[in-house]
This record gives structure tokens, C-alpha cells and sequence, in this order.
């Protein structure tokens, strides 16, 4: 049964003969005939009946009227949806886990001045999120440094304290809010990868050996498995509102820092990606 079939046998009802519903679909009467009879034989019931002057709709063809009216009207509504949104224009954002909280406020914000722009949001680790914008996958992203990225610009959003986070009864943490490189060097550490290079010459700086237990892709793994008792997770301040269960302490003798940036190409840019920047240029 096709939506064509479903149109044909409407007008024939609509105009109460095969001949008028013909000049109306502006179409010959034969081939209007033979598609009435391939949707009866399939549906395998008579629909109408044809009289001298006027068919006559049979209990099937009621049914079959009143369902393809419906059809075909959710048929015309979705491709009237399909064409407005393949109109509308769409942002293409990526945010790190820990940056959710930040992004969605401007895109909130932004939304009530441009009602007429969607959004596609992209969620991930800064590796992935660096990946998908030089490929053109996403506009602009939020990042965590350290990261090198390539034709790209930036902007600084926030600059963060990276502290050590474990359950509130490790050894260390009771009774403690600041730790130091020496005692933690003690310890078995778990952070993502993007910080590996950074603590390990950091460590070094300082004249120490650390023991790196656990490296994984995703600042928020990192935290699962510090909540699970497996080491101390070095993380970005910030992460800690998302666990109801860690304790952070602060590092007294090093400058642990990490900076939250906006990330978008370099080049020529869609007006909507301009006018988001430009709001953020506002703030």
C-alpha cells in the first residue's frame, strides 16, 4: 500500500466518481481504475461501490478513508518538520564532563536571543572533543589544557587548582584539607591521561618518584575509581561536585594548575557561531 494509492483513493471518494477524481488529478481514467483495484486486491475487501451515477463507500472504505486522511496528513507534517529543520541553523558544541554546568548557562542565555538556532551537543574527553572540532565535526568545544591543538583559536574561560581527591578515611585525608608532592609520591595516583606528562615533570621538578597506578581516558572514570578505593585521583577542583562521596585536599608546594578553554577554527565562520563568540565577548 503506498501513500499514492492512499491520495488516488481519497479524490475518488472526494469527487464521488473514478472520471472526476481523473480530472481532478488532472490524469486519465484507466490507470486511477487499475490502482483502486491493486489496493482492493491487496487489502483483499471491496472499498466502494461503483453505481450509474456515484460510488458508494463500503465499511472497509469508511475505515480506510478516515486512516489515510490521518496518514496522509502526518505525511505532509513531517515533511513540512524535515524541511524546517534541515533550514534551521545548528550549533555544533562540545563540553567536557566538567564544564556542562558552564556551557549550558550561555547556551540558555543565547537561546532566548536566537530561538531560531538548534543545538547538537557533543559530550566527551578533551582528546575526543579536539578530534571532532579539526575534523569539523563540531563548531567550537570547551577543552581542558595542557593540550596542542592546530587551527584553532582559543579562550581562556576559567583557570583551576588541580587537588588530590580520595575517600574521605584514606590514611592521608583524615584530618587533612592540604597534601604535599612528598606524600603523594608515597601513593598509588590515578588522573587522566592528559595530565600523565604534566604530574610526572612535576614529580621530577621536585626531585621525586611517583607512582602512577591508574591512567584512563575520562576525568570521570578517574573519579569512579578513586571512589572505589583504588589510589588518589588528581583532578581539576571543579570535579568534585560531581562525587557525593570524595574528599579533596588541596597541594601545598607545587603550582598544579589547569585552564578551561573555548575552542573554535580559525577561518570564516557561520553567523550564528560569530554571534555566540560575540556574547561571549560580551560577558
Amino acid at each position: 500500500m503506498e501513500l499514492r494509492q492512499l491520495e488516488y483513493f481519497r479524490s475518488i471518494v472526494d469527487a464521488g466518481t473514478i472520471s472526476g477524481a481523473a480530472r481532478m488529478l488532472h490524469m486519465t481514467q484507466p490507470p486511477l481504475s487499475y490502482q483502486l483495484k491493486m489496493l482492493e486486491e491487496e487489502l483483499q475487501v471491496p472499498l466502494l461501490v461503483r453505481g450509474t451515477k456515484k460510488i458508494t463507500l463500503t465499511e472497509a472504505g469508511k475505515t480506510l478513508y478516515e486512516q489515510a486522511g490521518t496518514l496522509l496528513m502526518l505525511t505532509d507534517l513531517t515533511k513540512r518538520e524535515v524541511i524546517k529543520s534541515g533550514q534551521a541553523a545548528t550549533l555544533h558544541i562540545g563540553m567536557t564532563p566538567s564544564t556542562v554546568s558552564l556551557l549550558s548557562d550561555y547556551l540558555l542565555r543565547f537561546s532566548k536571543q536566537h530561538p531560531q538556532v538548534h543545538f547538537d551537543v557533543h559530550e566527551g574527553s578533551t582528546f575526543t572533543l579536539k578530534d571532532q572540532l579539526e575534523n569539523h565535526i563540531i563548531d567550537l568545544t570547551t577543552l581542558r589544557t595542557p593540550i596542542v591543538l592546530n587551527g584553532c583559536e582559543t579562550r581562556t574561560l576559567l583557570k583551576e587548582s588541580i587537588t588530590a581527591m580520595a575517600l574521605p578515611d584514606h590514611p592521608l585525608f583524615a584530618g587533612h584539607d592540604t597534601l604535599s608532592l612528598t606524600e603523594l609520591a608515597e601513593q598509588p595516583l590515578i588522573l587522566s591521561n592528559r595530565y600523565r606528562k604534566y604530574m610526572l615533570s612535576a614529580f621530577e621538578q621536585a626531585g621525586l618518584f611517583c607512582d602512577i597506578y591508574l591512567t584512563c581516558e575520562d576525568a570521570r572514570t578517574a573519579m569512579a575509581m578513586a571512589e572505589k578505593g583504588l589510589g588518589i585521583a588528581l583532578l581539576p577542583a571543579s570535579m568534585l561536585s560531581l562525587s557525593h562521596q570524595l574528599k579533596a585536599c588541596a597541594i601545598t608546594d607545587a603550582d598544579l594548575t589547569t585552564e578551561v578553554l573555548l575552542a573554535w577554527r580559525k577561518g570564516r565562520l557561520p553567523s550564528e557561531l560569530r554571534d555566540f563568540l560575540k556574547m561571549w565577548n560580551e560577558t
